[in-house]
């Protein structure tokens, strides 16, 4: 297994709060054979110009433990959920 950083960037627009988006993105990189070893919530940001009709998105960081072929899965499915705007994945 190796050590992975991601970097999410949340859609707040909908009705769901901080924690329940959090907890929903655990699970989903979890389902997929990731282990969650910590999150950091990095506040909310303005984006340089708007993106998809967002002005703004909250920036969190997942680090996990996983085999590389479980990115691929993790990057597919949180690229379908509308509340993901942006992902970005590094090898620690």
């Amino acid at each position: 297994m190796r050590k992975y950083e991601a970097l999410i960037v949340l859609n707040m627009k909908g009705t769901a709060t901080l924690e329940e988006l959090t907890a929903a993105m655990t699970e989903k990189l979890e389902a997929a054979g990731a282990k969650v070893t910590g999150t950091t919530n990095m506040g909310r940001r303005e984006f340089a110009y708007e993106s998809d009709h967002l002005k703004a998105g909250q920036y969190m960081r997942f680090e996990f433990d996983a085999e590389p072929s479980v990115i691929r899965t993790v990057r597919e499915a949180l690229a379908i959920d509308e509340r993901v705007h942006y992902q970005y994945y590094l090898v620690k």
